[in-house]
């Protein structure tokens, strides 16, 4: 409370009264939509599009939860194919070797990833701009080849396969996980937007020896942000070796996991949350929608590239900011809020 008298005091009371109903009406919304995402189980009886919908969900967690680190503070990583893939290895491998469930195990990849994000903070963040860039593409690529070297313990190449058990669950209890985490990877990130952390994030990314200046560690603040995000990264690549059964460096390490998020955000907007769910929907769902329904199968793959390169063009023509430039446009749009 007195955190909060504080603030009112600082930017004034009915400013603060205004920025707290935002923040009320977001929530709502984003509420409203998570309740509309939970009967989507009982519409899509295909098990396609069910899955369809789970990838999706998937992709929306992995663009906030990169946004969380590179949108907040502009330090553009390439590198969460590692969280993502170390994340599905450490899932799979501790049922896999020790037989232990499916929820301990996803918990033992979010700490892992917690671990090595914090290590790889230490190691990367003290460059900036594209060398930090290639440097956390370089240990992506790193860990990937650790992996297929590693044979003898992560099964090579040729990856291994979930306990049956496991991956036998009903799709409906996959996609209900799914939901969970990705909302809240989106609370945690908002939250974090409207903190007092979030502003010293915001402040880094603007000019980072300002910052300092005034008392801020940015190296303390950055590599928080870095675990948190490198952790919900992991735990959803955890998820996605549940779904789809079946591991291997190839998929969970492939080079998208680092390259799609950075996309999503710069469609949606970079820099915003509420942006990089917009950039996740157009850029995975909307193309794959028309390619299933009005396009030739066997050239899926060709025309998935050529319909996300047209979508993206058009966006970046029409609003430098992205899905959030055209929106904060719009007169219903709250002005002045960080979203």
């Amino acid at each position: 409370m007195m955190k909060e008298s504080l603030t009112a005091t600082v930017i004034g009371e009915e400013i603060y009264t205004a920025l707290v109903k935002q923040r009320i009406k977001v929530s709502l919304g984003l509420l409203f939509a998570m309740a509309a995402a939970l009967l989507i189980p009982q519409i899509i009886e295909n098990p396609y599009y069910l899955a369809l919908a789970s990838e999706t969900l998937i992709m929306i967690g992995l663009a906030v939860s990169w946004s969380i680190f590179s949108g907040l503070t502009g330090y553009i990583s390439f590198g969460h194919a590692l969280f993502f893939g170390l994340g599905a290895y450490t899932t799979g491998l501790s049922m896999d070797k020790w037989g232990i469930s499916i929820e301990i195990a996803l918990l033992c990849g979010v700490v892992l990833v917690g671990l090595v994000a914090f290590l790889m903070g230490l190691l990367t963040l003290r460059l900036k701009g594209h060398y930090f860039a290639i440097a956390t593409l370089g240990v992506a690529e790193f860990a990937r080849a650790l992996v297929e070297w590693g044979s003898s313990f992560t099964h090579g190449v040729f990856g291994f396969p979930l306990p049956m058990d496991v991956v036998a669950r009903s799709s409906h209890v996959k996609f209900f996980w799914i939901l969970i985490v990705t909302s809240v990877a989106i609370a945690i990130g908002l939250k974090i937007l409207w903190s007092s952390f979030g502003m010293r994030l915001i402040a880094i990314r603007e000019d980072e020896t300002a910052t300092e200046s005034l008392g801020i560690n940015p190296s303390r603040a950055k590599i928080i942000s870095l675990v948190i995000s490198g952790s919900l990264t992991g735990l959803l690549g955890g998820l996605f070796a549940w779904t789809q059964g079946f591991v291997t460096p190839e998929e969970v390490f492939a080079s998208r996991w680092s390259l799609e998020p950075v996309l999503m955000s710069i469609l949606g907007g970079l820099g915003t949350l509420i942006g990089p769910i917009f950039g996740a929907i157009i850029f995975f769902l909307l193309p794959q929608v028309m390619i299933e329904n009005h396009f030739i199968l066997e050239k899926r793959d060709e025309l998935y590239l050529v319909l996300v390169g047209v979508v993206m063009v058009l966006i970046m023509l029409l609003a430098k900011n992205g899905i959030m430039g055209i929106l904060q446009k719009r007169k219903f749009w709250p002005k002045g809020f960080r979203l």
